[in-house]
This record gives structure tokens, C-alpha cells and sequence, in this order.
């Protein structure tokens, strides 16, 4: 593949109409114009049309062959985008932290400890206090779960699925991070 038969490909794709291919590949995997990241994977769509296109097996500029190179490139453009969706829905949803990981920044301890929804700066203090004393005795499990069930809004049966145990082991970390909470003597 070289690089004049990719620019070829998207000056190819610029003519005739033909860049609404790569809005109908955005919208068939239901990613609007409102979309925050619209823009980037349009441009994402047209640099995979100009590698179709380098790489289609006949020759792309025969008008004959114009509906394959299409149907071609649309399956191209489509399987790698949704590669690529689920590779970043994969890794925002898997993204775990420690408070213990020295790498982490203020504002995301922060976001580990604090409650954004309290109006009232004694809550949120009262509140990271808490989750810090409850982080610092509880074991890695127990740790699993808190984020699980606070930050990713789990339920017992997809925690148990994540980590690949039974609901009963995820149940005894529930019960042990409850009676770690109950023995700080916090009081709401």
C-alpha cells in the first residue's frame, strides 16, 4: 500500500457524493452528528476507505467496479469502527484504580472518596473521611466491590460475572465491607 493510492482513495472518496458512505457507516452503528466524537470517527471512516481502497482487489477506478469497491469499503469502514468502539467502551468500563496506586492525580482519589451529589462541604468531608477509613481496612475484594457497586453501578450478579466467582463470594465481601462500615461507628 503506498501512499499515493491512499491519497487516490480519498480524493476518490471527496467526488460524486461518495463521503456519504462514511455517514451511513456512522449512522448504522448509531453515532449521530450530536455525538461528542462524530467528527473523529468520521475522519477515522475516511482514512480506512482510502486503505479499501489501496487494497481492493480489482481496479478501483474501473466504474464497473465502483458498486463492489462501495460494498467492499462499507464493510471495511464498519467492522473496524465497531472494533474500535468496543475497544474503548471495553477499556472505560475495565479502567480500575486503587487509592492506594501513587499515579493517581488528586481530582480522582477525590473522585474515589468524595460524594459530588452532598450540597454541604461537612457531608463531603464527613463522607471522604469515611471511605478512607473504610478503604484502609478493607481487603482487595472488598475493595472490588465498593468501586464496583458505587462508581460502576453494578449488581451482585454482573460483579460475580466480572471477576468470574460465585454470587456467594461476592456476597461475603458485601458482608464483610458491611461489618467493616458498621465497626467505624459511622453515623449518617
Amino acid at each position: 500500500m503506498t501512499n499515493q493510492k491512499i491519497i487516490e482513495g480519498l480524493v476518490y472518496l471527496s467526488t460524486n457524493k461518495r463521503i456519504n458512505l462514511v455517514h451511513g457507516v456512522l449512522k448504522q452503528l448509531n453515532l449521530s452528528p450530536l455525538h461528542d466524537c462524530y467528527d473523529d470517527y468520521f475522519q477515522e471512516g475516511c482514512l480506512i476507505f482510502s486503505q479499501a481502497y489501496a487494497s481492493f482487489p480489482d481496479d478501483p477506478t474501473d466504474p464497473e467496479n465502483e458498486r463492489q469497491l462501495m460494498n467492499f469499503a462499507f464493510k471495511r469502514i464498519y467492522w473496524r469502527l465497531l472494533d474500535l468502539l468496543r475497544r474503548q467502551t471495553w477499556e472505560k468500563e475495565h479502567w480500575l484504580g486503587s487509592m492506594d496506586d501513587e499515579s493517581l492525580d488528586e481530582t480522582t482519589i477525590n473522585r474515589f472518596t468524595n460524594d459530588p451529589s452532598s450540597q454541604n462541604n461537612f457531608n463531603r468531608l464527613e463522607n471522604s473521611d469515611f471511605f478512607s477509613q473504610l478503604n484502609a481496612c478493607c481487603s482487595p475484594n472488598e475493595k472490588r466491590y465498593l468501586h464496583d457497586v458505587l462508581f460502576a453501578d453494578l449488581k451482585d450478579a454482573e460483579i460475580a460475572t466480572k471477576y468470574n466467582v460465585t454470587r456467594q463470594a461476592v456476597y461475603s465481601w458485601k458482608r464483610g465491607l458491611i461489618n467493616k462500615a458498621r465497626s467505624l461507628n459511622w453515623h449518617k
